[in-house]
């Protein structure tokens, strides 16, 4: 733990993630009062996390994943604790008897984020999703993907490749071919995004 950290003397249950041993807190750390001021997601970021384990659970080869999400986190070592909203692991990697009551060291084949609840006060998103998804790969992670509501955009990244940037109305291919479109969805459901 920093210094500053300790001479300020933050709950752990404020942390987010930890990354190369420096603590990520969660948005809105500093001036909350209580926890149910910082946990949770909007209700665009829950509506699209549920719309992409719909098309995850409806998959026909799902009987060979385990597919977690609300924030599960990893513990790749001490110095490296992630979250993110969906993990989907082989289940030859993640055994049944590797599910304990711990953060998973096992590596997800694929995660996916929709935006972050990372407090970002002390370095900028670009720096921050760079940094985690070059994380996930050193772990074993196959393919990241990072849903963008700001901007509408889907980041899709993969080791030792061109990272690409989707539009959300198009249609994006997660892997095996399940695909998703999250522009079409949010219109069918009649929700707009400003």
């Amino acid at each position: 733990m920093l210094v500053k950290e300790k001479l300020l003397k933050i709950p752990e249950k404020f942390v987010y993630e930890i990354i190369d041993g420096k603590t990520i807190y969660f948005k809105g750390y500093k001036k909350a009062k209580n926890d149910d001021e910082i946990w949770g997601c909007t209700g665009l970021q829950s509506t699209i996390t549920t719309y992409i384990l719909e098309e995850l659970y409806s998959f026909s080869r799902k009987l060979e994943y385990r597919i977690h999400s609300n924030h599960p986190r990893l513990q790749i070592d001490f110095k490296n604790i992630l979250t993110c909203d969906i993990l989907v692991y082989e289940k030859t990697v993640l055994t049944a008897d590797k599910i304990t009551t711990k953060y998973s060291s096992v590596p997800p084949k694929y995660a996916i984020e929709v935006d972050t609840n990372a407090d970002l006060s002390e370095t900028n998103f670009m720096d921050y999703l760079t940094r985690k998804t070059e994380k996930l790969f050193e772990f074993g992670t196959e393919k990241v993907f990072w849903v963008i509501t700001a901007s509408q955009k889907v980041i899709v990244a993969q080791p030792n490749e061109d990272w690409f940037i989707k539009n959300w109305h198009q249609e994006i291919e997660l892997f095996d071919g399940i695909n998703i479109n999250i522009g079409k969805y949010l219109d069918e459901e009649g929700i707009k995004v400003l």
